[in-house]
Order: C-alpha cells, then sequence, then structure tokens
C-alpha cells in the first residue's frame, strides 16, 4: 500500500466513526512555548487545558511533524527521523479506552491487514483498565500484554496539569536483542512502536495527587513512516516510497550520509512550505542547522553544490498531491536551499581548515569552539559531529554571552520571564475604546511593567507596534501580550502603583491612526504585489509602525523600477476610491470560501477576525486599521531590496492628508532643512564665511503647494517636490560635513600655534611632570594631532588631554617609556573615561577613551592625578 493510499485509507476510516477530518496545521505553531509543531496534539493543546471549548467531539487529522531530539540518532537506527507524518485521532469527551482501542484494532488487523500475531501491547503498570480490555475485549494472549513503568507509558503536559495513561501497539519482529527480558521499553529494533494511545483521564495537582477529569479524552498517534514500512514490507523506514526515491539519487544509499541527507532534505522542504525561512536564532536556527548538517554530510557523499535543489524537488514531485503548498512553493524552496547549501559550503571550507590545526589533537579548546560558532558562523553542534569539545570551556564562554545579552534585554523578554501568565487574561477593549478606567491585576515592579484587567492598548504582534500613552500619571512606553491573553504594559515608573488600584488609561490616538493606516497600508500592499507578480506571493514578515511599514514577501527577483510604479499606483489608486474597511468574524470555513489569505497558517480558532476592503483585499488579522482607505491619503515606496535567500523587503510609507507635513515627511523635511540650516550658520559663521540662504530656503508657499497637491491626489507633483526637498537636505549634509573638516582643521592649527603657550601650562606632582589640557571642539582626530606636537615640547612627562565636541569628551594619554614602568596611559584613560560616563584603555605609553558628560572633565583630571 502506497504512502498517500495509507493516508487516505486512515482518514477515511475515522469519517466512517463519525470524525471529522481536519486539515494539518503548519509545522510553525502559533504556541510561542514550542519551537515547531511535534505531534499532532499540538493544535488540540489548547483544549485538552481547558483553555478553549472542542467545535466537534471527534477528530482525525495527518499531521505534519519535526522533532529535533532524535537528530543524532537519524540514519543510525532504521526508523528515527526530523521530518514526520504523524496520524492521529481524537476525542474530547466523547469515546475512552475501550472504543480507542478497538478501532485502532480494527483498523491495522482488518483494514490494513497486519498479522495480529505479530502486534503486541504495552500499558501503564497501574492501568488495569487498559489491560483488561486487550485481554478479555481483543483477545490479546497475557504474554503479549507488556506493563511499564510511568517513564515509558504515562503523558502529562507538565508538572501539574491533564495526564493519564498510555498503550501503545507494537510490531513484533520476533528476534530478542539478547538483554534479560526484552522487551518493547529496551528501544531495540525488535519492536517497532507503531502507534501510541494516550487516555487523559486525570489532573495532577501541585501536591502530585491525581484528581480524575470530569471529561475525558483521547490522543492517539501513528507514525506514517512506520506503518508504510510494514504494510510495504520492506526492512526499514528508509525503504519505503517516501525515501526511495530520494535515496536512488545517492551513493551508498544504505549508508549513514545518505539517510541523513534524505531525512534532512524532507525536512527542509516541508519548514520552507509553511513559509519558515533560514535564520540566527529560534525556529529559523531550527531549520537552518538542518540544512546545514545536509550540506556537512553532501560533503562526506563528495557531492558538488546545487545538489538539495535537486533532492528537494524529489520531494515536492512525491507529495505535492498530499500537500499543495509544497508546489505552490517550489521556486522558494529551491532558491533558499540553493543559496543557503552554496553560502555555507564557503563556511564548511573555513571551518574545517580551522579544525584541521586540531587534527592530532583529542578535544578542541572550548574557547575555539567557540570562536568557530560566534565569529565564523560554524555551528556547535557540527564541530562536536567532527571532533570532542571541551564542553566547560565552551558553555562558560556561551554563558559569558549570554550574560551580555541578558544586560541588554528587551520589555519583551522580561515581561515573558516575569511568570504572570496565572494572572489570566486581559480583556482588550482597544478596538473600539480608546480609555477606560481598569484595574492593576499584577507587576513586575522592578522593570515598570503593570497588567490590568482590561486595556484599550493593543499589544504588539502581528507585526504592529505596541500602543503607548497614559496610565494614570504614568506614560506607557510599550505594549506587549496577546489579545485573548495577558497584556503587559511596560510604562517610565511604577513607584506610584500598586495590585488592586484602580487607573484611568487612555491610548495615544495619534499614533495608533498612523499606525492603523500604515497596516490598512499593508493588505494594500500585499493585494498589490500579488497582482503585479502573481499569487506566488507570500508574506513573510512585516512591520507595522505609525511612522513607516515594513513587508517581507517571498521572491526569487527584485522588483523592477517600473514594477515598483506600478505596485504605487495600484495602492493609490485603492487609496484614491475611498474603499470601506469592513471588519467581522466568521468560521475559518467561511473565510476560506470567502477566498481569506491567511498566509502564515497559524492555527486558528473557529471564529477568525477579517479584514476585508472592498473586493480588493480579504485577510486574517488582528491589527488596528483605518475605516475607509480615504484616510490614508498617499502611499510611497521607500526602498526595495533583498532580505535573504528567496525573501525580499519593502518599506513604505504612508499617511493622511489632513497630517501630511507629518506624514509625508514635508515638514520632517523642512524641520530637518531648518536644523541644518541653523548649523550651518553656526558653522558658517566660525569660519568666517558668508551664507547664501537664497540658495536653499524653504518658503511656506512651497509648503502649501504641496499640501494641495497631496489633498487633489497629484501623486507625480508630490513626488518631484519630495524629491526636491530631499535633495535640498543632501546637499546641505555634504557642505555641513565639509564645513566641519574645515572648521577641525582650524582650530587644529590654532592649537598647534599655541602648543608653546600650552606646553607652558605643565606643573610636577609627585615627582613627575603633568600636563593637563581641555579644548574646546576637539575630536580624538585632533588631539592626535596636537599631542605629537606637545610631546616634544614637554620631552619626558605625562599629558592628559581632553577635547570637548557636541555633548561629549574624548581623552588621550601620553606616558614616555621611560616612564611606562610607574605610570600605565591605559589605566589612566579608564580613570578619566569612567568619571565622565564612558570608557576606554590602551597601551602602556599611549591610550585613548571617550565619556558623555563634558563637564565632569576638572574632575576627571583630579581623579587621574590623584592616582599617580
Amino acid at each position: 500500500m502506497k504512502s498517500d493510499e495509507i493516508r487516505k485509507t486512515f482518514l477515511k476510516y475515522f469519517e466512517s466513526k463519525g470524525h471529522k477530518i481536519l486539515p494539518s496545521s503548519s509545522l510553525i505553531p502559533k504556541d510561542p512555548t514550542v519551537l515547531l509543531t511535534l505531534a499532532g496534539m499540538l493544535q488540540f493543546k489548547p483544549i485538552f487545558l481547558g483553555i478553549e471549548e472542542p467545535q466537534h467531539k471527534k477528530v482525525a487529522t495527518v499531521q505534519k511533524c519535526i522533532r529535533m531530539n532524535d537528530l543524532e540518532n537519524v540514519g543510525k537506527t532504521s526508523r528515527h527521523h526530523t521530518f514526520f507524518e504523524m496520524l492521529g485521532n481524537f476525542s474530547f469527551g466523547d469515546y475512552f479506552k475501550t472504543e480507542a482501542i478497538e478501532m485502532a484494532w480494527e483498523l491495522l488487523t482488518k483494514v490494513y491487514g497486519l498479522p495480529a500475531d505479530r502486534l503486541v501491547a504495552a500499558v501503564y503498570e497501574k492501568d488495569d483498565e487498559a489491560a483488561e480490555i486487550w485481554a478479555k475485549k481483543i483477545k490479546l494472549p497475557i504474554d503479549r500484554i507488556y506493563r511499564l513503568d510511568e517513564e515509558n507509558n504515562f503523558w502529562s503536559a507538565g508538572p501539574t496539569g491533564p495526564c493519564g495513561p498510555c498503550s501503545e501497539i507494537y510490531y513484533d519482529y520476533g528476534t530478542p536483542c539478547g538483554r534479560p527480558n526484552c522487551n518493547p521499553a529496551c528501544d531495540c529494533e525488535r519492536f517497532l512502536e507503531v502507534w501510541n494511545l494516550v487516555f487523559i483521564e486525570f489532573d495532577r495537582q501541585e501536591s502530585g495527587h491525581l484528581v480524575p477529569l470530569p471529561k475525558k479524552n483521547i490522543d492517539t498517534g501513528m507514525g506514517l513512516e512506520r506503518i508504510a514500512r510494514l504494510l510495504q514490507n520492506v526492512e526499514t523506514n528508509f525503504d519505503t516510497d517516501l525515501f526511495a526515491p530520494i535515496l536512488k539519487e545517492l551513493p551508498d544509499p544504505q549508508n549513514l550520509p545518505a539517510r541523513v541527507v534524505a531525512d534532512h532534505v524532507r525536512a527542509a522542504t516541508y519548514l520552507l512550505a509553511d513559509g519558515l525561512r533560514p535564520g540566527n536564532e529560534g525556529r529559523g536556527y531550527v531549520l537552518r542547522r538542518i540544512i546545514r548538517r545536509a550540506v556537512l554530510f553532501l560533503k562526506k557523499l563528495k557531492l558538488t553544490e546545487a545538489y538539495l535543489s535537486k533532492l528537494a524537488e524529489i520531494v515536492i514531485l512525491i507529495n505535492q498531491a498530499a500537500y499543495p503548498e509544497l508546489g505552490r512553493e517550489r521556486k522558494n524552496i529551491l532558491s533558499i536551499l540553493n543559496y543557503e547549501e552554496k553560502a555555507f559550503s564557503a563556511t564548511l571550507e573555513s571551518g574545517l581548515k580551522l579544525l584541521d590545526k586540531y587534527r592530532g589533537a583529542k578535544i578542541l579548546p572550548g574557547e575555539e569552539a567557540f570562536k568557530l560558532h560566534d565569529t565564523y558562523g560554524f555551528p556547535i553542534e557540527l564541530t562536536r559531529e567532527l571532533m570532542a569539545v571541551d564542553e566547560a570551556g565552551f558553555a562558560k564562554c556561551m554563558e559569558e554571552q549570554r550574560g551580555r545579552a541578558r544586560q541588554a534585554g528587551s520589555f519583551r523578554e522580561k515581561f515573558d520571564a516575569a511568570q504572570l501568565k496565572n494572572l489570566g487574561r486581559t480583556n482588550f477593549i482597544g478596538y473600539d475604546k480608546f480609555e477606560a478606567e481598569a484595574k492593576i491585576t499584577g507587576m513586575v515592579p522592578e522593570e515598570n511593567i503593570v497588567v490590568l484587567d482590561k486595556s484599550p492598548f493593543y499589544p504588539e504582534g502581528g507585526g504592529q507596534v505596541g500602543d503607548t500613552g497614559i496610565l494614570g500619571e504614568n506614560l506607557v512606553q510599550d505594549t506587549y501580550g496577546e489579545i485573548g491573553g495577558l497584556i503587559g504594559h511596560k510604562l517610565d515608573h511604577a513607584d506610584n502603583l500598586k495590585v488592586g488600584q484602580k487607573v484611568k488609561v487612555k491610548i495615544d490616538l495619534s499614533k495608533r491612526a498612523a499606525t492603523s493606516a500604515h497596516h490598512t497600508s499593508t493588505h494594500l500592499l500585499q493585494a498589490a504585489l500579488r497582482r503585479v507578480l502573481g499569487p506566488e506571493v507570500k508574506q513573510s514578515g512585516s512591520l507595522v509602525a505609525p511612522d513607516r511599514l515594513r513587508f517581507d514577501y517571498t521572491s526569487t527577483r527584485a522588483l523592477t523600477p517600473a514594477e515598483i510604479g506600478q505596485v504605487e499606483k495600484i495602492v493609490n489608486d485603492s487609496i484614491k476610491a475611498a474603499l470601506p474597511v469592513e471588519i467581522f468574524e466568521t468560521t475559518m470555513e467561511e473565510a476560506r470560501k470567502l477566498g481569506v489569505l491567511a498566509f502564515f497558517e497559524e492555527k486558528y480558532g473557529e471564529k477568525v477576525r477579517v479584514v476585508k476592503i472592498d473586493e480588493v483585499s480579504r485577510e486574517l488579522c488582528g491589527g488596528c486599521h483605518v475605516k475607509n482607505t480615504k484616510e490614508i491619503a498617499f502611499f510611497k515606496i521607500v526602498k526595495e531590496d533583498a532580505l535573504q535567500a528567496g525573501v525580499r523587503r519593502i518599506e513604505a510609507t504612508a499617511g493622511s492628508a489632513a497630517k501630511v507635513s507629518t506624514v509625508f515627511r514635508g515638514k520632517n523635511l523642512k524641520l530637518t532643512i531648518d536644523g541644518l540650516m541653523q548649523k550651518h550658520r553656526l558653522l558658517q559663521a566660525q569660519a568666517g564665511k558668508q551664507l547664501e540662504a537664497d540658495i536653499f530656503e524653504i518658503d511656506v508657499e512651497e509648503i502649501e503647494r504641496l499640501k494641495r497637491a497631496v489633498d487633489a491626489q497629484d501623486i507625480e507633483n508630490v513626488n518631484k517636490f519630495l524629491e526636491h526637498l530631499e535633495g535640498r537636505r543632501e546637499w546641505l549634509r555634504d557642505r555641513n560635513l565639509t564645513l566641519e573638516k574645515e572648521i577641525g582643521k582650524l582650530k587644529e592649527k590654532q592649537a598647534l600655534e599655541r602648543a608653546d603657550d600650552i606646553a607652558k601650562d605643565i606643573k610636577e606632582i609627585k615627582g613627575v611632570r603633568v600636563l593637563a589640557v581641555e579644548l574646546a571642539g576637539f575630536n580624538i582626530d585632533n588631539l592626535r594631532s596636537l599631542s605629537d606636537s606637545l610631546r616634544q615640547k614637554i620631552g619626558s612627562g605625562i599629558l592628559l588631554l581632553a577635547g570637548t565636541a557636541e555633548g561629549k569628551v574624548s581623552f588621550l594619554v601620553s606616558v614616555p617609556d621611560e616612564l611606562t614602568s610607574k605610570y600605565h596611559a591605559g589605566k589612566l584613560a579608564k580613570i578619566l573615561a569612567e568619571t565622565c560616563g564612558g570608557g576606554g584603555g590602551g597601551k602602556a605609553n599611549k591610550a585613548e577613551a571617550g565619556g558623555k558628560d563634558p563637564s565632569k572633565v576638572g574632575e576627571a583630571f583630579n581623579q587621574a592625578i590623584g592616582s599617580l
């Protein structure tokens, strides 16, 4: 029986038993606590935890899964994989143990036709009920029913919460492994686990006591690769029709390297099809690690570049009927695999050359392993596969790096780490209410984070930035969390607040309005891109802020200038048409019928939120939007470039005609130019030159003309005017840089001419000559030039020079060689810088440093001199 038929037979069987057939959820789960979908039950986890009510009492799925805990075993055994498919049936308070066991047995023996005398069962050692069902209902002999301990046959969602015993069905190949009492728990090749039936019947309390659940649930999982192995009567999973066509293209197909490559290319292909992209952290790094490991084993097979994409073509061909997304994403999958393989091949060569230096060593020093990992991008996992590593030394280096990262931890990270989840949910009211009275339900005082019972503040999510505003007498600087979950508010301070206190809250409406305009523009942009480039365009990420938007999308090539203009025109035509933006909730099934886009393929509830812009765009979205496209007024693409292989990025701006001077950068440009003009006048005066104001002065009449052009939707003239202003700004910037250099040189020349006078201020302190001088308007380059001249003039003595410019201070310390045994320039520079709120250092004879507070230069000199 072919794999495709096995899938269909499974689903058809359970449909005949009254189960609702649901599609596989994405490999990229909505659950933030899980990197990737690792089991068929993951999409139903909220139901098992009692957070959501089930829409159907009985369901069945064929679920795509990824597990990295078996990575090292891939290819070494006949059954371990990273990517696999899990066939599962689930009951939410409907049937229980008897029905689950009977249906599993009937499907395996009567429908699939496996020999009953080859099947054995394992039960939890204390589950007499399951053992009795196997013995009396199924008539399985007692010697083929194994009682195993809690580690093997008891499932739990965590230390507390839903849990229950398992019963597994194994295929017995009949050859004992040689261990005493060979049984399914010894993990040998005699027993192949085919199906796991989990009976969720208890709620584990903190005391450890098991309380029976009022509604008992069933969660089962059967690996497609394993059942295919039995039904196709082959020796290993790698001999099935899921792997054989891939291995046929590899040398030594039964050896470890070929099996690893075949497994990993399947995993990478499916992850890419679900929209994941290689990265350096989180889910993206899992994908990159799989690809890089495949490249390593390709090298062991002595295969050339671009081989992964060749194998991915086979994966797509044999599986796209069951998973159409593979065919839809074919171009992106192949492009990204080619790029990643080529990029890592160079890294691999560099890493192998560095490792060659330690070829004779028994162990690679931890510092070198960390250097390979951190500096050269050579994954530690691959280093371990090539030679032994000083793990303690490597762990120490990694922990030091994490410590540095923790010091700069973000609000989001600190909120996630605060363990406030037991507070329940914050009632988000911010779609139509922008102020309210709310009660503080939780706090993280040291981080100024507050949780409310209800909030109009939109939490950062779906690419949209978090709201800001006012909470009581405090400023809300950021908002993070989840609509339908907990929402945290980051404040400027929280020392005047306490849990239980009622406060008035209000969002920044102008920021929300500008953000909403950019969010709706993002939907219009996506619709326009799909019109210009085709329906294969798929969103890969976004940022929606009050001043800009960023949109990442799958594409293997850049937009041409003509296409950029076409996209802009389509979006601006929709804006000019004043289209209504309709937002409503419906069922997921009805949303699909409406052709709604849900590009991230998250696990959605039965009710979903749809944002519909006339007949132009329909998307699932939880973000904030304008009520009519006319509120956007204008849209302009600022930049389009490559983000990574197969992914492009567009940066754009949009906004309201009522705020044209702010949103369209007219006012921003004028303010910028006014600032540059003021600085320019000052610089010109310092340099003794005249200002030709009429060359780049901007008058009010020009700004008014810009406003009229926007109101009339005269996009061409708006663009020309903005380009005109941009050109003026660039001219000013270049001119100011030139003036700054000229003034710097002038000051340096003046200082050099005064070197004799400056040298006269040298003093003898504690038996050593010291010259400490502060020079206004001097940068570090000026100090270097001056120090050489002063050194010649003062001879043997310590130089302490400070230059103050643009609110900062630079230090240069010079100690002659004959004094370095007593005085260290680097240590003196450190004292100077730290006194002024900065840092730095250097050699014993010369050092440089910087500080943030020029007002403390005198104090810094006193501290440094006092240390002599």
